[in-house]
């Protein structure tokens, strides 16, 4: 072999040999910051990767909280508006007022409109009976009642007035010393000749009334409905129809909520049956040319009424007011009631009574 390639084979090995020992040593002796930055770069950045990714994490909890109480909110709120769509339900069908029978009885067979204030009114003898929807609000119903009532009281006193006329104005006529059967009464013949009909559209003898009598009625009806009018303008929608304050017994006052709608039940009923009666005295009359006493005795001279001509006599019999003696009314014997009456007096009375007659 050749010795010199041997020999730079061998510094060329220890050469490398020591440059890898420096290098060596060079490594082991380095300062260490520089590693720790090399080392410290990859854990801040982890460090800080894992910092936003908590705080990613918790602001994603937070926001999954956030939306969790969000929707417990609303799930309550929603819970709390049924709740309170049902009570106000409950509430609204428990307030609700309930459909009169009569009035539902009369939609269902057309007789009705199903917009009609009848259907939920409450007012005492509400039957329904509205056929051409003349009540459309609740103020005109109001109004309407007000005039049946009024038509309701007129008619109970004109039906007692119409039979108590043809009853007892006769006796009356006769108690003032005139004839029942001349023009001084105002009946009106009926087909046997007798004076025995009410005077009445229908039956004549009205223009017998004093004009005097008529501008007195017609004034003081005015003056009534002015007063009404006036009265109720300010509430049309919540007055009490009929109501005016005329009780001089107080039986409406004393009363209860339910003995007062018992009297006003009673009460419009009665006049309704009033209202048909004076209508049927009328047409009956009319037609039969006959008092309503004659047509129908068995309600008034042959039934629990028939003695009720007999009070004029009954008056004058048993407290002497309607007699000759008492001087009130006109007897033809005057000179039996002059007697009478000095009869009673002291003598120097009946002196001076005969002295003042005799001028």
């Amino acid at each position: 072999r050749n010795p010199t390639a041997t020999t730079s084979l061998a510094m060329r090995t220890a050469t490398v040999l020591a440059a890898a020992c420096l290098a060596s040593e060079a490594l082991a002796f380095a300062p260490p910051a520089a590693l720790p930055a090399t080392r410290a770069h990859a854990p801040r950045h982890g460090a800080a990767r894992a910092l936003r990714m908590q705080t990613k994490s918790d602001t994603i909890e937070q926001i999954k909280v956030g939306e969790g109480k969000e929707e417990a909110t609303e799930v309550k709120t929603a819970m709390d508006n049924k709740i309170g769509v049902a009570v106000r339900t409950r509430k609204a069908v428990q307030t609700e007022p309930e459909v009169n029978f009569y009035a539902r009885t009369a939609m269902r067979v057309g007789a009705l409109k199903e917009t009609s204030p009848l259907l939920t009114s409450t007012m005492p003898g509400n039957k329904g009976f509205d056929p051409l929807g003349f009540a459309k609000r609740r103020d005109l119903l109001l109004q309407y009642r007000e005039a049946e009532l009024k038509h309701a009281r007129l008619a109970m006193l004109a039906s007692v007035g119409w039979a108590s006329s043809e009853l007892l104005h006769p006796k009356l006529v006769a108690l003032l010393g005139k004839d029942p059967n001349s023009e001084a009464s105002w009946l009106q013949p009926g087909a046997s000749g007798a004076l025995e009909k009410a005077p009445s559209v229908l039956n004549g003898g009205l223009e017998y009334v004093p004009p005097l009598a008529w501008a007195a009625l017609v004034m003081a009806t005015g003056i009534v409905e002015i007063w009404r009018m006036l009265s109720i303008s300010g509430q049309p929608n919540a007055f009490e129809p009929g109501n005016l304050g005329f009780d001089p017994l107080n039986f409406y006052g004393m009363a209860d909520d339910a003995e007062r709608r018992s009297l006003q039940l009673k009460e419009i009923n009665n006049g309704r049956l009033a209202m048909v009666a004076i209508a049927a005295f009328a047409g009956q009359e009319f037609l039969a040319d006959s008092s309503i006493v004659n047509i129908a005795p068995q309600f008034f001279t042959a039934g629990p009424l028939a003695n009720i001509g007999s009070v004029g006599d009954a008056i004058a019999q048993y407290s002497g007011l309607l007699s000759c003696e008492s001087g009130i009314v006109y007897c033809s014997e005057g000179q039996g009631a002059l007697d009478a009456m000095m009869g009673g007096a002291s003598p120097e009375t009946a002196e001076y009574l005969q002295e003042v007659l005799s001028d």
